[in-house]
């Protein structure tokens, strides 16, 4: 029985094309001709390969070039459930796959109307299809104040998620008291805030030899950066039934964060400021979550944050994660846990934080 904190759908290409007000239409997301490829161009982002011209359209891409099966990863639901099953996956929490741009259009307005649009269409598809689906509503944050009522707005709808960038605004990072009224409002909905890998920024900034995995790396300790934000600045302390879930950034750099800001937190005591009640890893491990796929550092540093943060994904459908092996993978690298702590991190985590019901 496990829950995906993390999976994915291939919303359709030219959702924005379709639904965006007339005034953004020609600047929203829109599927391109650019050579031999067809993109993902929006305004003042880089285009993004899509697929190439005239390749089988039985098919689709991943969002990181890799092609996947017909209908995996899609708008069916029938298919993904027939999928989940196949895994042994009972419920999964859904993120974008082209919605995961909004965050670096320019314009805060194009961004607001695109997370709108994402959002009217994700509730279609999946909020009324069960439990099983848990989709996380689209939050940017180049408008604060429209933000939060975005943010309202969904929770009324009845999303039990939502998604705001890990990298926030230029200039506007997140320990200032501005964002308050984000935090608040998702605390009183009992909405967890995620921060999806590569949000907010550009996740391959680096061109020379190396790139590839230096950007990998880099782009999951931009979550580490955001954590020690939240919990040393008093933002999880000020709001203690705010809960943030950093999203496909592997884990291992938690432990660390924790141990580090503690060290600091007492050791360089005469500059700490705010003074917390608590170190600031006791906030970070009550109130902060971290998914893991099959990497196993988290699990081996389990004595310095427990279980209670870790959050067992399978990044449905990645090539990088783990379907359709699930309980494989899942079998291997969580053998020497105790049965108790695997079903903590693989179903009893998930299903309290998202009102999964038993």
């Amino acid at each position: 029985m496990l829950i995906s904190a993390d999976s994915h759908v291939f919303e359709p290409p030219t959702l924005w094309e379709e639904r965006l007000p007339a005034a953004y239409r020609d600047r929203g997301p829109r599927l391109v001709a650019d050579g031999d490829w067809y993109v993902l161009a929006i305004d003042g982002v880089p285009p993004r390969k899509l697929a190439r011209r005239g390749a089988d359209a039985g098919g689709g891409t991943d969002g990181h070039g890799a092609s996947t099966p017909p209908g995996a990863g899609g708008a069916d639901v029938a298919r993904r459930l027939a999928d989940m099953d196949a895994d042994g996956v009972r419920a999964e929490v859904i993120y974008p796959t082209f919605g995961l741009f909004v965050d670096l259009i320019p314009d805060p307005g194009l961004a607001l109307a695109c997370a709108r649009v994402y959002n009217d269409w994700l509730a279609e598809t999946f909020l009324g299809a069960g439990e099983r689906f848990v989709p996380a509503a689209l939050v940017p944050l180049g408008d604060l104040d429209g933000g939060v009522a975005e943010l309202s707005r969904v929770a009324e709808v009845g999303f039990r998620a939502a998604l705001v960038p890990t990298t926030p605004p230029a200039g506007r990072p997140y320990n200032l008291s501005d964002y308050d009224p984000l935090w608040r409002t998702a605390a009183e909905a009992g909405i967890p805030l995620s921060m999806h890998t590569g949000t907010g920024t550009q996740p391959s900034a680096e061109r020379g030899p190396g790139g590839a995995v230096i950007n990998y790396v880099a782009v999951g300790l931009r979550s580490a950066e955001t954590l020690c934000y939240l919990a040393a600045s008093g933002v999880l302390e000020r709001h203690p039934d705010l809960r943030v879930v950093f999203v496909e950034t592997g884990a291992g750099w938690f432990a660390y964060c924790c141990e580090r800001m503690d060290e600091a937190f007492e050791e360089h005591a005469a500059w700490v400021k705010p003074r917390l009640a608590a170190p600031p890893s006791h906030y970070a491990t009550h109130q902060c979550f971290v998914t893991l796929g099959a990497d196993r550092a988290p699990l081996l540093t389990r004595e310095l944050t427990g279980v209670g943060p870790l959050l067992w994904a399978s990044d449905y459908p990645h090539p990088e994660g783990t379907f359709p092996h699930s309980r494989e993978v899942v079998a291997r690298i969580f053998a020497d846990l105790t049965d108790a702590e695997r079903r903590a991190v693989t179903h009893d985590n998930a299903a309290r934080l998202y009102r999964i019901a038993p």
